[in-house]
């Protein structure tokens, strides 16, 4: 075993020695018997109860579910489990009208919010534990928050709001907002450990124990550790990774103090298109990266023209390493007066390294020979492995790309509830300074063969050269915001409110010897009006309009100084008309919600295409629903049919055309059949099937995107707190493609030369034990 296996083995064997010790201690204590094992851990708090949800509430009040006035998603733990997501941004494909391109790699995923359509990255999906988001701007280049997130086992749940009065409170984001919520220690111990081997050689060991150390005063702790290759097998461990977070919780008379902190190590190959009509590649488990290229020779990002160069690991890929940390104060006075603070701090560096595809495509020996600058050449030979290819191989340029971002954030919310009979009135001010330093070094391109052993080739590669670029960027935040909640009876209830954010950005950038400074400011004035009827006890019906803002970042100001990008004379606007209704009883919950959303001074970029000011006009619907019978059988689905086209009457090859990669449907259906055998064992069986309707990969609607379907599958036995689980993921082995390529655009018509298809099939066995 090498001496990085041992530290590994050691790790994972102290982390289970640990949580066995504690189990050991706590059985020895006087407490009532541990929970039924045919169940997850016994509700730990508020945060456990899928009724209560405190998501795109003032400062975080709790609300029964059925009554938020607004479309609302809980994810428990149990969830995530039969999900199996393979990344943060992949867990958020449980949320109606959320499309997750997640074929990027763990760190990385392209999300759109339904109503808002984007090019790519995130910018309308905030990310938050326990209230507190993890940076300032949702989507830089090269990132988006869930690249900061991984899933583990200290989640108690996970809820997401898409759209509804959230642009008011925290970092008002008008789009997504998911709040991953951590779980609390109560006066019993609880805990879990389990591991997972996959089919592609990749492990992973989780944990957390959670209990009390003094009166009034309880701790959790828990983490992971993975290592392996990914399903496209590059041949080596691309994917490693561990996490540990803590959280401490303080209850006293009219409070409590929660403080919590989650160091995250982790990266995994970063995806992105290839040739996928090369004869012979399989779409699900082609990768071009491999042992023969994995490290390369690249100008040293943001050395700005010094010609200094390094040696660079391809295979690190899209990784965060840095902390998460938070603390907040719950305490009321009295009185109907309460108060609430939230302070969040961030601190990291997120890093992406890869293999990214240059020019139009892959293209044969013969044609390379003809056009690459290499006079007299008449034959083509891998480098390694020392093959002399055939006239009809493929073979293509790959740039290696390095990009590094310092990132920090600091922020703060305060919030002053006053509840007088049945009127509701919450002052709140929010604050947020975030930096990123980036060094960017693009381009250092060399000639690969396509396919076969993927190695690189003797064709004239010329002189190393790469977009080279140093930059700072730092944003202030300043909001204040007014809610106000009345019930006029007690089933008809109104609310609204208002927000006033103050924006101000200074970036500075050194790029290929051209040093450029801006300073910029923004305001906006979000605002929100709902309303809320109980028809029946277990019957509501709501409707909202909402207007919300997406100020710049950094790349917006970036693109300006190159004059690469519009002017900046306008915040996007988002305007969103919402209404539906929820219904739960008899072991079935449901909720349908109608939307129509208006974009006003969107950034579309498209290759080729100067970036415009331009817009959007979005209808759709979207279901969300769930069903358990007595019998065993249960139902979960969501649903979303969306109309997105481009509002652009001054560029008459855009308006009107279908929003860029938007699907214009999204199934997802879990049937799951779980048998009793006792109280403390049963067995259940389940199965998604997810369909994707067709896209466009350009703004023209010129380059389909067709639509594709996946079946997924799996079986969960639990026999006292043990638990086996084995499932299949795409087991029809389904090549749905998810985007082209961003950097080069075909003709109208002609077929993209690189696409990024979803994994292809895989298997995972995972066992553990829960007390």
């Amino acid at each position: 075993m090498t001496v990085s296996g041992t530290r590994n083995f050691m790790a994972v064997s102290g982390f289970a020695l640990a949580i066995a010790l504690a189990n050991t201690a706590a059985a020895q204590e006087a407490q009532p018997s541990p929970p039924s094992a045919t169940a997850e851990p016994a509700p730990q708090d508020a945060a456990d109860m899928p009724d209560i949800v405190v998501t795109g509430r003032p400062a975080g009040s709790g609300i029964n579910k059925l009554e938020a006035g607004y479309s609302i998603t809980t994810i428990s733990p149990a969830d995530l489990k039969l999900q199996a997501p393979k990344s943060a941004g992949d867990a958020l494909k449980s949320i109606p009208g959320v499309w997750v391109e997640s074929s990027g790699g763990v760190g990385t995923s392209n999300i759109f919010v339904r109503g808002i359509p984007s090019t790519g990255d995130a910018p309308f999906v905030t990310m938050q534990f326990n209230g507190i988001p993890v940076y300032g701007s949702s989507s830089l280049s090269f990132m988006d928050q869930t690249g900061m997130v991984r899933i583990d086992d200290t989640l108690s749940s996970v809820e997401g709001v898409n759209g509804g009065p959230q642009s008011l409170y925290a970092d008002g984001q008008p789009g997504l907002t998911t709040n991953l919520r951590l779980r609390e220690g109560q006066d019993q111990t609880h805990g879990s450990i389990g591991a997972s081997i996959t089919d592609y050689s990749a492990w992973r060991a989780d944990g957390y124990l959670s209990g009390k150390l003094a009166d009034d005063l309880y701790y959790m702790v828990g983490g992971y550790v993975s290592r392996g290759d990914s399903v496209r097998r590059a041949g080596f461990d691309t994917e490693k990774g561990q996490q540990i977070t803590a959280n401490v919780t303080k209850k006293f008379m009219g409070g409590k103090i929660n403080v919590f902190a989650r160091y995250t190590d982790d990266h995994g190959e970063w995806f992105l298109p290839f040739a996928t009509d090369v004869p012979g590649i399989d779409l699900g488990r082609y990768n071009q990266l491999n042992q023969y290229n994995r490290y390369a020779t690249i100008i040293t990002p943001g050395a700005a023209g010094s010609g200094a160069t390094e040696r660079v690991d391809l295979g690190k890929g899209r990784g965060w390493k840095g902390v998460v940390t938070g603390a907040s104060l719950d305490y009321d006075f009295g009185g109907g007066l309460s108060f609430t603070d939230r302070f969040g701090f961030t601190s990291g560096t997120l890093q992406t390294t890869g293999l990214v595809p240059a020019g139009a495509g892959a293209v044969t020996v013969a044609t390379a020979l003809a056009t690459s600058g290499n006079p007299g050449q008449t034959l083509v030979h891998t480098i390694n492995t020392g093959e002399t290819l055939a006239s009809t191989d493929y073979v293509q340029q790959f740039g290696s790309w390095v990009v590094e971002k310092k990132l920090q954030n600091v922020s703060n919310e305060a919030v002053l509830n006053f509840k007088s009979g049945p009127n509701t009135l919450n002052l709140g001010y929010y604050f947020s300074h975030f930096t990123s330093d980036d060094v960017w070094s693009l381009g250092n391109t060399r000639w690969m063969r396509v396919g076969g052993s993927g190695d690189l080739v003797d064709l004239n590669n010329g002189t190393l050269s790469a977009f080279d670029i140093s930059d700072r960027g730092s944003a202030t935040v300043n909001a204040i915001y007014l809610s106000d909640s009345f019930d006029i009876t007690d089933a008809l209830r109104i609310d609204a409110g208002i927000r006033h954010q103050w924006t101000n950005i200074t970036f500075d950038i050194t790029g290929n010897g051209t040093p450029n400074h801006a300073k910029i400011s923004r305001e906006a004035t979000p605002w929100t009006v709902g309303i809320n009827y109980r028809a029946m006890h277990n019957f509501d019906i709501y409707a909202r309009i909402s207007q919300g803002y997406h100020s710049p970042s950094f790349d917006d100001v970036r693109s300006q100084l190159g004059n690469t990008g519009p002017r900046l004379d306008l915040n996007w606007s988002v305007r969103s008309y919402e209404g539906g209704v929820k219904y739960r009883g008899g072991g079935f919950e449901a909720s349908v919600t109608g939307f129509y959303d208006k974009v006003v001074g969107a950034v579309y970029n498209d290759v080729g295409v100067p970036p415009q000011i331009a817009g959007s006009k979005t209808k759709g619907i979207e279901f969300d629903a769930s069903y358990r019978h007595s019998s065993g059988f249960g139902l979960t689905g969501n649903a979303v049919l969306e109309d997105a086209k481009t509002d652009t009457p001054g560029i008459a090859d855009f308006d009107g055309k279908k929003a860029q990669r938007i699907p214009s449907y999204q199934v997802r259906v879990t049937p799951t059949y779980t048998a009793r055998f006792s109280d403390d064992t049963d067995m259940t069986l389940y199965g998604t099937y997810e369909a994707i309707g067709k896209r466009y990969s350009d703004l023209a609607n010129t380059q389909l995107l067709p639509a594709y379907a996946t079946l997924s599958a799996g079986l969960r036995a639990k026999v006292k707190g043990y638990t086996l689980q084995i499932s299949g993921d795409n087991l029809t082995d389904s090549h749905g493609l998810t985007e082209g390529n961003p950097r080069f655009l075909a003709g109208p018509g002609a077929a993209l030369p690189d696409l990024r298809p979803i994994f292809g099939r895989s298997y995972k066995v995972s066992v553990s034990y829960a007390f």
